[in-house]
């Protein structure tokens, strides 16, 4: 599939025309912003407005050819206010709300989408990974991950996963099991991986973390359990049943340092238990360069500022 075409995808082929001639570097899109009646908005390096109008209608079908013209098989999806597509790349999707029971909404008319494509980055992790090995062991640390949204967490979650489960500099490859609720890491499509996670690898789409936790340590034996984005009570919690289990634990959650993180409620039972032997600190400065940071369970620096080599 060209470059060109990894954009184009997402749109009918009676729309396709003003993206064809258009200048944008396709490679570096990182967002794409629909809203009704508004030039789009590009995000790459910097931002892109470009001179496409989509009104009511053409948000509409660009839509329904997102779910194949099966409206109703996204509709879960829906209700949380996004859709994936293959290629692990979710659609954000808003508009006149209406109530689905339950206490939950679901857009009736789709007015605004944010399409975030996934990017798949090869060894970003390599140069921190002698930082999240126990040397006398040579198992993997309890690692949690910590962004800021859009810094590239999923990203580098991913390509740990994947150095975990093949195994480098050194250390042997062991069997991981990724949660993927959204199916953001691997890209899943129908349940495959769309992206690479290691050959050592297996995966549970959909479902909640408890139970794809609970599917994992009953049939796969993960030495390693990855999970994205803590954002709640019962994710925590789920961290807590495979530490109990004896799986390691590599996830992810919104913050800009530690401190930040020990304020949030679902974090205060982490914190006091000393699970988390590693933090990975993302950050990016004002020219969208990114950087990490490692810190132990007590908050010591253990690798200082360093630049994240993001691929071009």
């Amino acid at each position: 599939m060209t470059v060109d075409n990894r954009i184009l995808q997402f749109f009918p082929q009676g729309l396709r025309g003003d993206w064809e001639r258009g200048s944008v570097n396709f490679q570096k899109i990182q967002e794409i912003r629909l809203r009704v009646n508004q030039p789009v908005r590009v995000l790459t390096e910097r931002e892109h407005r470009l001179p496409i109008i989509y009104g009511e209608q053409e948000l509409e079908e660009i839509f329904r050819y997102l779910c194949h013209d099966s409206v109703y098989a996204y509709e879960e999806e829906r209700k949380q206010g996004y859709i994936t597509v293959e290629g692990g790349h979710r659609i954000g999707i808003t508009g006149e709300l209406t109530t689905a029971g339950n206490g939950r909404f679901i857009a009736k008319y789709i007015r605004y989408m944010n399409i975030r494509l996934a990017h798949e980055h090869k060894d970003i992790a390599k140069k921190m990974i002698r930082y999240l090995y126990h040397t006398k062991r040579g198992t993997p640390f309890n690692t949690l991950i910590i962004s800021p949204p859009g810094v590239g967490k999923t990203t580098l979650l991913r390509d740990m996963i994947r150095l975990f489960s093949n195994g480098a500099e050194g250390y042997r490859g062991c069997n991981v099991g990724v949660i993927d609720e959204r199916g953001e890491i691997a890209g899943a499509y129908r349940g495959s991986a769309m992206l690479d996670c290691g050959e050592r690898t297996d995966i549970v789409t959909g479902g909640d973390k408890q139970q794809g936790i609970s599917i994992l340590v009953r049939t796969f034996a993960p030495r390693v359990i990855a999970i994205d984005e803590i954002g709640k009570s019962a994710d925590a919690e789920a961290i807590f049943y495979a530490g109990v289990c004896g799986c390691n634990i590599l996830a992810t959650i919104h913050g800009s340092s530690m401190e930040e993180i020990q304020h949030k409620s679902e974090m205060e039972r982490i914190f006091q238990s000393e699970l988390i032997d590693r933090f990975v600190v993302l950050s990016m400065d004002e020219n969208m360069v990114r950087y990490f940071e490692i810190y132990d369970r007590k908050g010591n620096q253990i690798c200082g500022r360093n630049l994240l080599q993001v691929p071009a």
